[in-house]
């Protein structure tokens, strides 16, 4: 069974079948294209998302609509293509797809997430890329306090 290293979470075994394919990689990150979603019960509903070819490298993400209770994701044909679908199939988030956004730490080590650029995961065939989403979305959304037990700043 192989296994990976890691900063945050120690050594990781996993199935080979368990690791998410990202071809494209990220904005920012093109080399790297296989990593390893981890939930962890004390963390959740955070995911952690694993480069399997760079110990350091680990994402903090959530799913949108934890952020964003009516968040509408509009894939471009193009993007539905890539994940395997054909342009006239409307996959459905959360039965299909799973959607994540990517969290960064800012001024004042407020957490914001990336709502423009999701994280969108096929369920099925495990495999993902990162989007970019029209419509009314920041790549500096806040988090809600209220869901985090934030104060508010």
């Amino acid at each position: 069974m192989p296994s990976c290293q890691t900063k945050f979470h120690g050594e990781i075994s996993f199935e080979p079948a368990q690791v998410l394919q990202v071809p494209n990689g990220l904005f920012g990150f093109p080399e790297e294209r296989q990593f390893l979603l981890l939930e962890l019960p004390s963390s959740r509903p955070m995911v952690f998302m694993q480069s399997v070819r760079s110990t350091n490298l680990c994402f903090v993400s959530l799913p949108v609509q934890v952020i964003e209770e009516d968040y509408q994701l509009m894939l471009r044909a193009n993007d539905l293509e890539a994940l395997g679908y054909s342009s006239q199939q409307s996959p459905e988030m959360g039965k299909d797809l799973l959607c994540l956004a990517l969290l960064t730490i800012g001024e004042r080590q407020t957490a914001t997430a990336n709502l423009a650029a999701p994280m969108v995961i096929d369920i099925a065939n495990h495999r993902g890329m990162q989007v970019i989403v029209d419509g009314p979305y920041s790549h500096y959304c806040r988090l809600p306090a209220s869901r985090f037990g934030q104060s508010a700043h």
